[in-house]
Formats: C-alpha cells, sequence, structure tokens
C-alpha cells in the first residue's frame, strides 16, 4: 500500500461521516477464533455512530465502548498477546476517526478520550496486564501509543515517502496525510493520550540542526540514504505543530533540562554542539528566523514563523 493509501482524508467541505464508514469500520480485520471480538468491535463502532449523531454523549458513548471489555474475560486464544487484541481494536477505530474524521468533527473524539479516560473498570476484569505486572485501566490509555505509530507508520520518514512517488499530485497527498499525522499527534501528546518521547525530540533536532545541503533536495537513490534526509516541507510543520501544542514541555525539556538525561549515543548523528540548552534554543529561533525569511516555499516559511510565534510564547 502507498502511504497516501494508508488513510482515506475528508474534502474539505465535508462536516459529516458517512454510514459507510461506520460500515467499513465494523469489517476491520479481527482475530477470526473468538467471535466476542467481532461482536465488541460491532458495539463500538456502533456507540461511535450513535455519538457522531448526537444520540449519546461521550460519556455515555464511552461507557458503551468501554464496558463490554471491562466486564469480559481476555480472550482465550493461546498467544503471548490475546491480552490486548480487544483493546487494540477500540483504538485502531479511535485512531481511523482522529485520521478520517472532517476537521471540525475531530474535537470530538478528543473529547471522547476525555471520557474513556474516566471510563469506570479494569480491562477485561483486571485479568489484562502489563509488562511488569500491573492491571490495565483506561485512564492510561494502554497500548495506544504502539496502536498509534503501527497504524501511521511512525517509522517512515519524510525521504522514504517521496520515494514512493513520481507523481506530484500523489505526493501532495502523501504529505498531507503525513502532516495531518503529526497535527494529531502533537495534540495526543498535550491531551496525555501519547506521551512525548525521544523520537518526537529527535525529529525536532534534526530538522533544526541538520546541515541541509543538495543531497536532501534530491531523490535518493535507496532507503537509507532517504530515512536520513531533511524534507523541509514535511518537517518544519511537524515541528510546528508539536511545539504549537507543546512548547512548555519541550523548553523544559530541552532547555530547563538540557537533555541531560540522554547519552550521547541517544543524539542523532546530526546533533550539534552546545554548552547548554540555553543555546540550543536560541540556535534553533536563528534557523527558523533563516527559514521563515529564505527563498524557501511559502508553507516552509509559514510553518516557522509559526513555531517562532510559539518558541515565544513559553518563554
Amino acid at each position: 500500500m502507498s502511504y497516501h493509501d494508508s488513510y482515506e482524508l475528508p474534502k474539505e467541505d465535508e462536516h459529516n461521516v458517512s454510514p459507510a464508514w461506520f460500515e467499513r469500520q465494523k469489517q476491520r480485520p479481527v482475530e477470526s477464533h473468538d467471535p466476542s471480538l467481532r461482536d465488541w468491535l460491532a458495539t463500538e463502532v456502533d456507540a461511535l455512530k450513535a455519538y457522531h449523531d448526537g444520540h449519546i454523549t461521550a460519556d455515555e458513548a464511552a461507557l458503551s465502548m468501554t464496558h463490554p471489555l471491562s466486564m469480559s474475560p481476555v480472550p482465550a486464544l493461546g498467544g503471548y498477546s490475546d491480552h490486548l487484541l480487544a483493546v487494540d481494536n477500540l483504538w485502531g477505530v479511535i485512531i481511523d476517526a482522529l485520521m478520517e474524521w472532517p476537521s471540525t468533527r475531530v474535537p470530538e473524539i478528543f473529547t471522547l478520550l476525555d471520557a474513556i479516560a474516566k471510563a469506570p473498570g479494569k480491562i477485561h476484569r483486571g485479568e489484562a496486564l502489563n509488562h511488569v505486572g500491573e492491571q490495565l485501566t483506561w485512564a492510561k490509555f494502554p497500548y495506544f501509543g504502539m496502536a498509534w505509530n503501527e497504524s501511521t507508520g511512525a517509522d517512515i520518514q519524510p525521504g522514504q515517502i517521496c520515494r514512493q512517488y513520481s507523481d506530484a499530485t500523489l505526493l501532495a497527498l502523501a504529505r498531507k496525510s503525513y502532516l495531518k499525522g503529526k497535527d494529531i499527534e502533537a495534540q495526543l501528546v498535550a491531551k496525555h493520550v501519547l506521551k512525548m518521547n525521544e523520537a518526537m525530540i529527535k525529529l525536532i533536532i534534526r530538522a533544526l540542526e541538520k546541515e541541509i545541503d543538495q543531497s536532501d533536495e534530491q531523490l535518493a537513490t535507496d532507503e537509507a540514504t532517504a530515512y536520513d534526509q531533511i524534507k523541509l516541507d514535511f518537517h518544519i510543520p511537524a515541528v510546528s505543530f508539536m511545539l504549537k501544542y507543546n512548547g512548555r514541555e519541550i523548553y523544559d525539556k530541552v532547555v530547563t533540562k538540557g537533555l541531560g538525561d540522554w547519552s550521547r549515543g541517544q543524539m542523532p548523528d546530526e546533533a550539534r554542539e552546545f554548552q547548554n540548552g540555553a543555546e540550543r534554543w536560541s540556535f534553533w529561533r536563528r534557523r527558523l528566523e533563516e527559514l521563515s525569511q529564505g527563498d524557501f516555499d511559502d508553507e516552509v516559511k509559514a510553518a516557522a514563523q509559526a513555531s517562532l510565534e510559539y518558541m515565544s510564547s513559553v518563554v
């Protein structure tokens, strides 16, 4: 599957989600050896549609979507991941809604996530445990990060996306999908559904500290080269989303703590040497000022300018 086909992005003038979308969600691949998984999925999708249509509240939808999993045992399928199959199906529906619903309706999904965090009960009656043996609760959105990374292709880098396309229209669609994912991801971090991880900080460091040269502008000849490329029209808007929603947390990690808990080996190869975090923050500002004023794509310039404003708001 090509990158742009991963999600069916809505048209700009759409406001409602078609009934066909909900029917497609009911047909998501599930483990076929336990009919409960398919039944739970159908219940979850029906509740989401009722919520979308305004027939029930977010709290009512959250209860309908979580209660069957809270009250049922772990499916006995003999696998090491049986305890996360059902919750992974639920997160898959939520993630598709975040990516495919019209932008005017996406806030409703964040409201629903807030309600899910307050849902009573433990997942699979407390039988579902994490890697250290703790019972899984809805408040911590267990395994959501794993589902998000798998669904959005988190390991695929912009240079690799560019290698997939010779058609400019399809590349534009792929870029739109990538940036919507980065926008949503930044909001998920701000709402504590996802944790800010090392990869998110590394993306900013690579985007703003790498010495951009002609090799970044060209189409890479192999996947390894493509992985390391910086594509400004992808990376700078992605940076702006993270700074928009999480500027204070980034400042605390980079400046206040100075990435002091990072080893040299954790730093990306593109990272520059700085005396302290404040020096790194100042360099980022200078780089963004260059990008906002230089001979760059208008969207790059706009994203750089927005990033500067977000940085100013937290200092």
